[in-house]
């Protein structure tokens, strides 16, 4: 009887069912993987036979070759990518500028927006830089409102405070006896003109540690009016030794226009710098001195060559005869002297255009 018992066990054992049926561990399923046919001709195997009801104790389960899928090959595992420092990972403004591994691109707005607000301009100095025949240093003022942030109106407005014919005219006059034309010696004494101005493209920097300057290239162009006047006797030495002042004529107002190009520096929200070079562009026709004309200067010389006063001379409404009358008390001159060089300077009125190239450095408050 045992021998029977144990030839059956071995039997259920070596059979097919067995072989396939997985052995359950508590808590840990193992399973024999089928193995494909090595041979296409060979038939395929018999299906297993059913296994039998699982007895008490034990947990019934699915032959392997009926829910578990061939084993694949894994995939080779991929090279770890490196690991960042700590400085490599530090923001900058949010972005990891430290990073190799990152390009960074980045177009941000203005911090400060000048789109509805107003600037105001002071240029202490203003010096001419192409003074040939004339030099002028003056102080300027300009008031701008920003329509947009790269657009808006602005009016500019101040004078010069020194204007004189330049070192090389009287250098001229008192060695060759010879001068400038007015056309190219024309004196600008003040001058207001309105126009815009655009901010084709901005930028930033860092300036020292913690602050954010912005930059901006602006380009500019306006036309007004201004006032002129012209050198009628140079300065010349006395025989005592001491000078004699140079005299001049008032030649009344000019049409100007000007265009100018520079850069701004505003630090903060409130000031900016400016460094500009400004061109303004006016007529040197001088047809007029102190608001005389040709035949009003003629009828004045003529009273002085006479032996009378020039205010006996018969002149027209908009001549002021008293600029020509008397003696000036900075001076100490005859004012009557000036009569035949004002009517010289008139009588061939010469005709050009004079461009007055100056450099503008000044500082802007905006509100």
């Amino acid at each position: 009887m045992r021998t029977t018992l144990l030839l059956a066990a071995l039997f259920f054992v070596a059979s097919p069912a067995f072989a396939a049926s997985p052995v359950v561990v508590p808590s840990l399923v193992l399973s024999q993987a089928t193995t494909p046919p090595a041979d296409d001709d060979e038939e395929d195997p018999a299906p297993a036979a059913d296994p039998k009801p699982a007895e008490p104790g034990t947990t019934a389960t699915t032959p392997a070759a009926a829910t578990t899928p061939a084993a694949t090959t894994a995939p080779a595992a991929a090279t770890p990518a490196p690991v960042a420092s700590t400085e490599q990972m530090k923001l900058v403004n949010g972005a990891p500028l430290f990073n190799p591994n990152v390009g960074v691109h980045i177009v941000e707005q203005k911090r400060f927006s000048d789109s509805g607000r107003f600037e105001v301009t002071l240029y202490p100095v203003s010096v001419q830089v192409n003074g040939k025949f004339t030099q002028h240093f003056g102080t300027m003022g300009q008031l701008t409102y920003h329509l947009q942030e790269n657009f808006g109106l602005m009016v500019t407005g101040g004078g010069n405070w020194f204007n004189s014919e330049s070192s090389l005219n009287g250098e001229l006059v008192e060695k060759a006896r010879v001068e400038a034309q007015a056309a190219s010696s024309l004196l600008w004494t003040w001058g207001v003109m309105g126009g815009v101005e655009v901010t084709p493209f901005y930028g930033k920097f860092a300036f020292f540690e913690g602050t954010l300057a912005q930059f901006s290239f602006v380009l500019n162009g306006g036309a007004g009016i201004g006032g002129t006047r012209h050198q009628l006797k140079p300065e010349s030495a006395r025989t005592d030794g001491s000078i004699s002042p140079a005299t001049y004529g008032d030649t009344g107002y000019r049409f100007m226009a000007g265009l100018g190009a520079g850069f701004r520096l505003q630090l903060g929200s409130r000031f900016a710098f400016r460094l500009e070079v400004r061109d303004v562009v006016y007529t040197a026709r001088v047809e007029r001195v102190n608001g005389c004309g040709v035949d009003d200067l003629r009828a004045m010389d003529n009273a002085l060559r006479g032996g009378r006063l020039v205010t006996s001379a018969m002149t027209g409404a908009g001549c002021r005869v008293d600029t020509f009358d008397g003696t000036d008390p900075e001076t100490g001159l005859k004012r009557s002297n000036d009569v035949p060089l004002a009517l010289g300077l008139v009588r061939n009125p010469s005709s050009d255009a004079l461009n007055n190239v100056g450099l503008y450095a000044g500082i802007s408050f905006l509100f």
